[in-house]
């Protein structure tokens, strides 16, 4: 059976509801009740005031922890956009480092091949280098030879002496012999020049094709280098990046964490808020009843009085009082057995946490057993459902000038109404299970003295 919480009691309504025989009261009596009635109508009033105001105020915290939940979900939207947008721009700067890394691999490559070239171009320059100082032996021996060949050709007189030697043949086949010997001299002289001058001009374009390979293969070289070293500087660069965006994307998901712990904070006192509102608002209910039924006995006291005074303008002779209450004495409101008493420091079978126990609670054997009658006379104050008292009924007593009043929860069915006159042991409700209940059963509480007081039921049965 759930804690009869601090609405749910304030719910209690006293109200005093008077059936007597004008024959037996006295308007001095009569007065005085009706103040009696008419102050506790004034305390109701206060009571429902404040209670009014707490369902305000609560309704009030209600909407604004509803916008901080709005809000709060807008921002953890907001920060979800932003982390997706970051893990792409996440992603985009991992394929930008691998590409880069890529690309430093290709030039480190390349380089590589380079310097292969550098190498095979040094073996190159080499040979060249050995040919010419060959070519250049060759020329300075041809430069000597020609020389000579000019200082004898000045010596003798050149291409006379050669003359003189023709004509100088003994016969026509010396002739033949001096001429193609003199021609073969000229020849071979002009061989040897021409091959002077061919070897000069191979060696000045060996030197020129060593000095160009050089600066070409230097200035790739140079080149790939400098390519490298830039794209070194951009992956430095990247990588600092994607630690930025995730030193960002920590951040982020740390405010996400936060705004989801805020969230569950919200959800939370916004159940405790709704709870607080459910109570107020079933307080109310109930003072509402309450005051309804202090008008309902008001206007039966006034009427009391009335007759009373009628009856002793008539010079009639006094009368007895009886009260609403009916026998005076509480009967069992069902047959069935207790199956937990009254106890205030009750663990809870449902919620699992120390709450009193307001009433007593009685089981079912048989169907006889989920009879509910009323444990007295009076008037229904209340008769609907009632939070995690399910479908309640409570009635009001007078008995022997004191007020009562008696609750009966989980009820499967009711068969009274707000404001009705019931009889002891009269039906008013089946047994059942509604509300916060663990089986079939019958919760009763019994309030003495009014509102904010239940005491053991077993002590007035």
């Amino acid at each position: 059976m759930k804690r009869l919480s601090l609405s749910l009691v304030l719910l209690v309504a006293i109200t005093m509801i008077f059936t007597s025989n004008p024959t037996l009261v006295d308007a001095a009596s009569l007065n005085s009740k009706i103040n009696d009635l008419q102050k506790e109508k004034e305390k109701v009033s206060k009571e429902k005031s404040s209670v009014s105001n707490k369902v305000n105020d609560t309704e009030k915290k209600m909407e604004e922890n509803k916008a901080q939940q709005n809000e709060t979900k807008n921002e953890i939207s907001e920060l979800d956009s932003n982390l997706a947008s970051l893990q792409e721009q996440l992603k985009q700067k991992e394929n930008e480092i691998q590409t880069t890394n890529n690309n430093i691999a290709k030039t480190e490559e390349e380089i590589k091949q380079a310097e292969d070239e550098i190498e095979a171009l040094k073996e190159e320059i080499k040979q060249l280098e050995e040919e010419i100082v060959e070519l250049e032996q060759k020329i300075e021996e041809r430069g000597e030879l020609l020389k000579g060949r000019l200082r004898s050709i000045q010596q003798s007189g050149g291409s006379i002496k050669y003359l003189e030697v023709i004509l100088g043949a003994q016969s026509f086949g010396d002739f033949i012999n001096r001429a193609t010997a003199v021609n073969q001299i000229m020849n071979s002289d002009k061989t040897i020049m021409e091959e002077q001058e061919a070897d000069k001009k191979q060696v000045e374009e060996n030197k020129k094709v060593v000095e160009e390979s050089k600066q070409e293969v230097e200035k790739q070289h140079a080149s790939l280098q400098e390519n490298k070293k830039q794209l070194e500087g951009e992956r430095a660069n990247l990588v600092a990046q994607k630690q930025d965006l995730n030193n960002i994307q920590a951040e982020l998901d740390k405010q996400r964490s936060e705004k989801q712990s805020l969230m569950a904070n919200l959800e939370e006192e916004q159940e405790q808020l709704e709870e607080i509102k459910l109570s107020a608002q079933e307080e109310q209910q109930l003072i509402n009843a309450h005051l309804a039924s202090l008008e309902k006995a008001i206007a039966q006291a006034e009427a009391e009085k009335n007759k009373v005074e009628q009856y002793s303008n008539n010079q009639s002779k006094g009368s007895t009082a009886s009260s609403g209450g009916g026998s005076g004495k509480f009967i069992y409101p069902t047959s069935g057995p207790v199956t937990s008493h009254f106890n205030p420091n009750r663990l809870h079978p449902i919620h699992n946490v120390i709450r009193p126990h307001n009433g007593t609670d009685f089981g079912r054997r048989s169907s006889a057993d989920s009879v509910i009658k009323a444990t007295a006379s009076g008037v229904v104050s209340f008769s609907g459902w009632m939070g995690g008292y399910g479908n309640t009924i409570m009635i009001t007593h007078v008995i022997d000038g004191k007020t009562y009043t008696s609750l009966y929860a989980h009820l499967r069915s009711r068969s009274v109404s707000r404001g009705q006159s019931v009889s002891q042991g009269q039906q008013i409700g089946v047994m059942g299970t509604t509300g916060s209940s663990t089986g079939v059963h019958l919760h009763f509480e019994i309030h003495p003295g009014g509102y904010k007081n239940p005491a053991n039921p077993l002590n007035y049965l």
